[in-house]
Formats: structure tokens, sequence, C-alpha cells
């Protein structure tokens, strides 16, 4: 009967390092802690072992996806340099200085020492290896190419964190330019427009309807201040929370996949990630069938999921993947007739791999238009705002100056 054991030890450099582990007793870990090279100081199972994490764990972040691939990275250095997998896993712990991702490294290393595999390790931690990352290390660890696999995977990670960088600077700037509009158009209302109003109150009735219309707006802004308050923070609220159930991309995706200019983005963007991720998986030896049912979890829209769904079935009813495509809308035709050479060459990775290069090109032109259309459009709009409100007080100073005249 295993349970879970938490532990203190000294590494080599007389470092104190916490961590925890599955065996059967206490005699195992301290076991496996010496393999590893570190001196066991105290081991502690039953409550103390699912105690929370201390305030120091609470203020130290989680890996984050770049330190994976980082990791990812420097293993297949390693590894590719002929050093032993357990042996470069305790190089990696001991070189990292971030506490959660030096934690991370040292339980794979206890995992490796219990008799797990390296896939099987990675398998303990689903939120930061997903399916398809375990999956080829496992294939990988078969076939003995294991270097190979995390270099291609890799790769993979950086293009993939290269993408959502350009993407977060191409909507960055529209964004900041609409919070900055929504700020200076509340601070008018509540503070400068107020003055105005005061100011010709005795003239209400020879106002200029577009007057008129402004003044009637900053007072409801002043009315409903409150609700307007807790209404954003309502409608923040429900933004996180349905992003942190994991449906918030899949609605914003279905909405862009309908928008004339994000469509093409979004098909160039399930082109590229269906390409990538069969050149990587095929490259590696992960079978189709397999293949397709983590690319089945990649896609990002309820409809791509289905396509996939039935080209699934067709392979595994005996039909060829380029076959099986041809039936659906999931590619773009001339896609499919590239992949259709290379499964029938034989080369169905370097088919698909070279397809996904063309489609990420054209993917990277395409946020690069979508910037450069945002951008100005948002200056436009913004111009227009302000022009708008200056347009209105200048109209009503002008009729009291000549009434007054």
């Amino acid at each position: 009967m295993t349970g879970l054991f938490d532990y203190q030890a000294l590494d080599a450099g007389g470092r104190l390092v916490r961590g925890r582990m599955e065996a059967r007793s206490t005699a195992e870990v301290g076991q496996h802690l010496e393999h590893m090279g570190l001196m066991p100081v105290s081991i502690q199972a039953g409550q103390a072992a699912a105690r929370r994490r201390g305030w120091r764990d609470l203020l130290t972040p989680e890996p984050r996806a770049e330190d994976i691939t980082a990791f990812t990275v420097d293993l297949a250095m390693l590894i590719d340099g002929d050093v032993v997998l357990d042996e470069a896993l305790s190089i990696l712990a001991q070189m990292e200085t971030r506490r959660w991702l030096q934690r991370l490294i040292r339980d794979l290393g206890v995992g490796l020492a219990g008799g797990k595999s390296l896939s099987q390790a990675l398998a303990d931690y689903p939120d930061l290896f997903p399916p398809m990352y375990v999956k080829t290390i496992e294939v990988a660890e078969a076939s003995g190419r294991l270097a190979a696999a995390l270099g291609d995977i890799a790769r993979e990670r950086q293009r993939v964190e290269r993408l959502k960088r350009k993407l977060v600077s191409a909507i960055s700037y529209p964004v900041f330019l609409m919070a900055a509009a929504g700020a200076v158009l509340c601070f008018v209302m509540l503070y400068v427009v107020p003055q105005f109003e005061g100011a010709l109150s005795g003239f209400r009735d020879k106002l200029a309807p577009s007057t008129a219309r402004l003044f009637a707006l900053s007072r409801f802004f002043r009315d409903n201040l409150d609700l307007l308050a807790a209404g954003a923070i309502g409608l923040l609220i429900a933004v996180v929370i349905i992003g942190r159930l994991g449906r918030g991309r899949s609605l914003w995706l279905a909405l862009f996949a309908r928008l004339p200019v994000t469509r093409t983005i979004v098909v160039y963007d399930l082109t590229l990630t269906f390409c990538r991720t069969l050149a990587v998986l095929t490259r590696n030896g992960v079978d189709i069938s397999t293949t397709l049912g983590l690319i089945r979890g990649l896609t990002r829209t309820r409809t791509a999921a289905d396509e996939v769904d039935k080209v699934i079935a067709d392979v595994r009813q005996g039909r060829r993947l380029s076959e099986a495509l041809a039936k659906r809308i999931l590619l773009p035709g001339h896609v499919v007739q590239m992949l259709r050479v290379g499964e029938e060459a034989g080369r169905l990775a370097d088919s698909a791999d070279r397809v996904g290069g063309f489609y990420e090109l054209k993917l990277e032109t395409a946020l690069s238009r979508l910037t450069a259309i945002l951008g100005p459009a948002m200056m436009i709009a913004v111009s227009l705002m302000v022009a708008w409100l200056i347009v209105s007080v200048m109209t009503a100073l002008i009729s009291v100056n000549d009434l007054l005249v």
C-alpha cells in the first residue's frame, strides 16, 4: 500500500531540499533519496504529507509554460550529450534557482528512482505536461530517440510561444487605446462636462441638440456611477470565470471564426496547429489514430473538434488520412493534396512540416495586417469621440455668445 510522504533532505551543496514522494514506507523514501544523492533529514507521512503549502511556497509562482520549454531544451541538450537521464535531472535541479521548478525536477527524478519511466513521471503533472508531450516521450522512450523527441517538442513549444507573443503584441495596442478612451470619456463626463452644464444652465432651452444630448449623457453617468462601476466589475469577473472554466477561448474563437477580418486567421491557426502537431507526433513514431486523438484535444472550436472526430472514425475504418481529410471541411484543399503526396511517398511528417512552415508565415502576415488595421481604426474612433465632445461644448459656447451679443 503506497502513500504520500513529505521529505526534507540535504543536497551535495548542503542546501535544504523539500519535496513529496509516493512510496510504501519511510524506508523506501530514504532509499530513493540516497539514490538521488540526497541526505534525508526528515520524512513524514499521514496528515503531514497532505498539508498545504507554506507561506513561502504560496508567494512562489508555479512553473510557467516558458519554464517548461526551457527545461525541455536543457534536458534535450544534456541527453544528446550522452548524459544519463537521472543524472541530467540532477544537474538541472542543482542549476535551477526557482523553488517550484526545482522541486518539480527533483520530483521527476524521484519518480525515475522509484521505477517510473520519464513519460509516467511527466504524466503526474498534467497541467504542466500535456498529453501530446507525454505521449511523444512515451513512444520515444520505446524507440530510443528521447533526445530527438525532446528537441522536437521544445521547438514546437517555442513556435507556439512566439506566436502567442506576437498575438499579444497585436492586440495590446488596440486594447490600450480602448482603455485610454474609456478613461478619458469617464473623466470628461464626470468632471469636465458638469462645469459647462452649470455655467450654461440658464440657457438650457437654447442649446443645440448635440449639446443637450452631451449634458444628458453626463447626468446619466453621474446618476448611475455605482451601477456602471458594478457592471464593469461584474463583466470583468465573468470574463475571468469563463476563462478559468476553459470556455472563454472557444467562445471568442467561435465569434472570430464568423467575422470577415479574423476568419482567415482562425483557419490559418487551425491548419498550422494540425500540420505541426501531425509532423511532430508521426516523426516520433506515434500511430496516426493516436495522433489524431491528440490533435483533437488541441482544437479550439467545437466545429473543428467534430470534424477531427469524423476523420478519426474514417481512419479507424481503414481509410488513409488524406482520403478522410478530403471528405471533410477541416483543412483547405491544397493542404490535403500536399499531405496526400507525402503520405503516398512515405514522408507524411516532412510534408506536414512544410505545410506548417508555410502557414506559420501566412499567420504571422495576417496578424501583422490585423495590427495595421486595428491601430488606425482605434485612433480614428478615439479622435471622433474627442472631436464630438469638443464640438458639442464649443457649439454651446458659441450659441450663448451669440445670444449675449
